[in-house]
């Protein structure tokens, strides 16, 4: 078969892939990012990042690297994730009083009658996932190279049980982010190249959480605490009404990185992936006992601006048990990362790296409707850094070993980390293994394992008043094991 079909079919393979791929979770890593490498990349604890002898993954993750590969190479990746979340503590209602209610399913019916038995710790909050990527290198005469991706960039995944004690602030999370990538790099000379690239993204997600209305009714300026003429005190605990929130969008960025080779055994990489716009529009809904819709569409006398009792608690809003439009804005932070290759001997490679991220862009997250604001729920991220230590072994021609550790910071902070990304600092431990096929020249097969400790967390956390102002008192500990397994043939 010739070149230009094997090129022509590895094209269409990713494409396909990457329309297959809007369903699919991702492991979390820092906040909401993830890593974008084959399973050489996992198994260097991504230590050097993309600078090690032709790896395609540098299409996405520095595009001026393309340029010192000498092959057309393509690579397919599937990553098998597993995270567990665990979590202890106490929630409380507006009133400072342990939370029992009755929670409500999707479809409107109560769960259970004894709200007594519904405090529970929630069971566990991870996912496991199976999550493909895909890349490739084409250089084109001595100079240029164009490459290809699938990516996904950022995602998350919690799942926690109706009657948990958190369920006001977080039941069901998923946020993920798709990405096709296109990109060109320049060898300006033996020693130095530069490139550069455009990602187009779909990003998805839903969210849901219990919110207790009559609380919110009772916190707000129109019928609460606050009201010039005496607030009216609703009772806590009457009833549980569940928002879902789906959203998606598609957008464009950029990304762009230098590469340095001063040695015959050194190379030096700087790459800047820029901050993305990303505003998600789509539907909420609202799932209540008949009660709680009745005070939700017809207009209280409590209510001094003649609207319904608990849309007090949302002025200049209905809010609409049936549903109506919502849009939020989650953009995708901007990564700087610096990277170092060392061959020691024609055996021992060693990189590492260091990436920061700039998550600070994150302060709030806020659903709107209409023009009008139902909720902020703020984050206040911090911009964290990622350092990565890695290498490569060979041991003969056809088997290569890899190891490596990272330490990667979290974004989140104690008084707004909620039971959606409980996230902690966390330290990877990856261990790899490459054999080439020589029965099928050009192909070569890897595999990865990586276990993340992860910090255990405080969670001190008070609930916005639209949302009932109940408060958090909890830790969460977690870890995640992640298997990677790759296919690369040069052509």
């Amino acid at each position: 078969m010739s070149n230009k079909k094997n090129h022509a079919r590895t094209l269409l393979s990713i494409a396909v892939l990457g329309g297959l791929m809007a369903g699919v979770p991702s492991v979390q890593a820092g906040g909401l990012s993830t890593p974008t490498y084959g399973a050489p990349g996992w198994g260097r604890a991504f230590g050097g990042g993309s600078l090690f002898k032709n790896d395609p993954s540098s299409a996405f993750n520095n595009p001026a690297a393309m340029a010192f590969v000498d092959k057309t190479i393509s690579q397919f990746t599937v990553d098998y994730a597993r995270i567990s979340i665990k979590m202890k503590g106490q929630s409380k209602d507006y009133n400072g009083d342990p939370l029992t209610r009755t929670p409500i399913a999707p479809d409107g019916s109560i769960l259970f009658d004894d709200a007594s038995v519904v405090n529970g710790e929630g069971g566990q909050g991870g996912f496991t996932a199976w999550v493909p990527t895909g890349f490739l290198v084409m250089p084109i005469g001595d100079r240029f190279a164009f490459g290809l991706s699938q990516v996904v960039p950022q995602g998350a995944r919690t799942t926690w049980d109706n009657d948990s004690k958190y369920r006001d602030f977080a039941v069901d999370t998923k946020i993920e982010t798709v990405g096709l990538t296109g990109s060109l790099s320049f060898k300006v000379n033996d020693e130095f190249s530069i490139g550069a690239g455009a990602i187009v993204q779909r990003s998805q997600g839903f969210v849901s959480q219990n919110i207790d209305l009559f609380a919110a009714a009772s916190n707000s300026p129109g019928i609460g605490k606050d009201r010039p003429t005496g607030g009216v005190a609703l009772p806590a605990g009457i009833g549980d009404s569940l928002i879902r929130v789906k959203v998606d969008n598609v957008s464009v960025g950029w990304f762009t990185g230098v590469v340095w080779q001063p040695t015959e055994r050194d190379s030096l990489g700087l790459n800047y992936h820029a901050k993305i716009k990303n505003k998600m529009k789509g539907n909420y809904n609202i799932y209540t006992d008949s009660v709680t819709q009745a005070l939700l569409t017809e207009p209280s006398p409590l209510n001094p601006d003649g609207g319904t009792i608990l849309g007090a608690a949302y002025p200049g809003l209905n809010l609409y048990p049936n549903g109506a439009k919502a849009s939020t804005q989650l953009d995708i932070p901007a990564t700087a990362a610096f990277d170092w290759v060392h061959q020691f001997d024609d055996r021992l490679t060693v990189g590492a790296s260091v990436m920061w991220t700039q998550w600070s862009s994150f302060q709030d997250l806020t659903l709107k409707s209409e023009g009008y604001t139902i909720v902020s729920i703020p984050y206040k991220y911090k911009d964290v850094w990622m350092y990565s230590l890695g290498g490569d072994y060979k041991l003969t021609d056809q088997w290569t070993v890899r190891a490596g550790v990272a330490f990667d910071q979290t974004p989140t902070r104690n008084s707004t980390r909620d039971p959606r990304i409980p996230d902690g600092d966390r330290v990877f431990t990856s261990l790899g293994a490459g054999y080439v096929v020589k029965q099928i020249p050009g192909l070569s097969l890897d595999a990865a394992y990586s276990h993340q400790f992860v910090e255990k967390v405080k969670l001190k956390t008070q609930n916005v008043d639209r949302l009932g102002g109940g408060s958090l008192d909890s830790e969460a500990k977690a870890h995640g094991d992640v298997v990677s397994l790759s296919a690369t043939y040069a052509f």
